[in-house]
């Protein structure tokens, strides 16, 4: 549900709107935080910010140095509470449906939580090709287990680059592991950071398959992988699956993209894996303005890969999500999606030629257009939050649909129910222009 009445009440413009939404996410942040988490360009966070604080929206709390900013309190008896119940006249039912989500994604955040990732509950027309159905039945749902942020990259369009890089203590992966048993998850994901970095990679491998995960998937960039026995140590541990990241098999372009002299042992960790036809291989490219022309080159380079290994693998490309590093980077990294849709399909079309079901995420039905959505991973798949309430458990996806939007023409567009739009920073950048309603079909 779009929060739009509560910002309206309150007058608010649409870059505090945009604030609002960013305060939803957190605790209590300093300004220079501020401008990552909503997205904004400083200027506009400042105006936003100096706008919210002006209306009782936002709180400045100056017990740290810098000082840090947090929602104000949003129950019934709050004066923000009472400000909003005067103004909802007749929307009043609206109104309270959006003020009860909103401090439900309070209470949440203050909660443990972990991410799952799920096949989407429904038909679909058309089906995923064949090699997507078996990667799906395979590998999902599952726990998506961070086990830390520390890397031996700094990639520019890292999502967790502006982190302080640490290693999760195995307690507090424990937890997660158990908690996803409980809520039925047999298969989990590692990630990162580089999970590889985790001097407790193996114990974490072999604990969750004690606790009785079936599936155990690796997500790492490779590099590490250049060395067989590193990756033998896995295989003995219990790791059943691999998912890699490689943008272009260009070096110059690659080793600028993750700052790190890296592409050839990132190659040779590659092929290490196509060895191992008993692996379920993923790889996920990132589309930005650096790599989006030489699209096609990586998928004569994917094809090469997936007559190696003989096994299940399923590659995709993903468009740049413009957050933490790649927001940094944004006047670099992102392209507009008009731009970028030529190539993509150029690429799809290379790998299916090759037997190859290469897919992509992030590009909006109306932009690609209907020739290729039994690839578009969009439509199959989705994130949520699983909260830990004491003993019981809560599912949220509210708190992840805060990072994407829709203009309201949306609504007249066949695909508006499983389409997840853009990413607001996109918005931002550019705007929802390049979105048409595609008529819906009739009966």
């Amino acid at each position: 549900m779009e929060i739009a009445l509560v910002p309206q009440l309150l007058g608010l413009d649409a870059v505090e709107k945009e604030l609002l939404l960013g305060l939803l996410q957190v605790r209590e942040e300093p300004f220079e935080r501020l401008t990552n988490v909503a997205r904004l360009e400083p200027n506009l966070a400042r105006h936003a910010l100096d706008g919210l604080l002006r209306k009782g929206v936002a709180v400045e709390s100056r017990e740290h140095t810098p000082s840090r900013y947090r929602l104000a309190d949003l129950a019934e008896d709050s004066q923000l509470g009472r400000k909003l119940e005067e103004r909802g006249g007749e929307q009043r039912d609206r109104l309270h449906l959006e003020l009860d989500l909103m401090r439900e994604l309070r209470a949440l955040g203050q909660q443990q939580f972990i991410n799952v990732i799920s096949i989407k509950g429904r038909a679909h027309d058309p089906e995923p090709a064949p090699a997507i159905r078996s990667y799906l039945r395979a590998l999902f749902p599952y726990l998506d287990l961070r086990l830390g942020t520390r890397c031996n990259f700094n990639c520019r369009y890292c999502l967790v680059g502006s982190e302080k890089k640490f290693v999760r203590p195995l307690g507090e992966v424990t937890q997660e592991l158990e908690l996803g048993r409980r809520c039925g998850l047999v298969r989990v994901a590692l990630t990162g950071g580089e999970p590889m970095l985790h001097p407790g990679l193996l114990d974490v491998v072999s604990q969750a398959r004690s606790l009785g995960y079936e599936q155990v998937l690796l997500v790492t960039n490779a590099s590490l992988l250049a060395s067989e026995s590193n990756l033998d140590r896995l295989l003995d541990a219990g790791i059943s699956a691999v998912g890699f990241s490689f943008d272009v098999p260009n070096r110059e372009v690659s080793e600028h993209l993750w700052r790190s002299d890296a592409f050839e042992v990132v190659t040779t960790g590659i092929y290490n894996l196509m060895k191992h036809s008993e692996l379920i291989l993923g790889s996920i490219a990132v589309i930005t303005q650096q790599t989006y022309r030489e699209l096609p080159q990586l998928a004569r380079f994917l094809a090469d890969q997936a007559e190696r290994h003989q096994g299940l693998f399923l590659p995709n490309l993903d468009f740049v999500m413009p957050e933490e590093n790649a927001w940094e980077h944004r006047s670099e990294l992102v392209p507009r999606l008009t731009e970028v849709v030529p190539f993509v399909r150029e690429a799809l079309r290379l790998a299916r030629d090759r037997g190859l079901a290469l897919t992509y995420r992030g590009i909006p039905a109306c932009v690609m257009g209907d020739d290729w959505l039994d690839v578009d991973m969009d439509r199959f798949m989705h994130i949520f939050q699983v909260h830990d309430t004491g003993g019981e458990v809560a599912f949220n996806r509210a708190a992840l649909d805060l990072f994407r939007q829709k203009p309201a023409t949306c609504r007249r567009c066949r695909y508006y129910r499983y389409c997840p739009g853009v990413f607001r920073a996109y918005g931002h950048l550019y705007g929802t222009g390049e979105l048409v309603p595609m008529p819906r079909r009739q009966p």
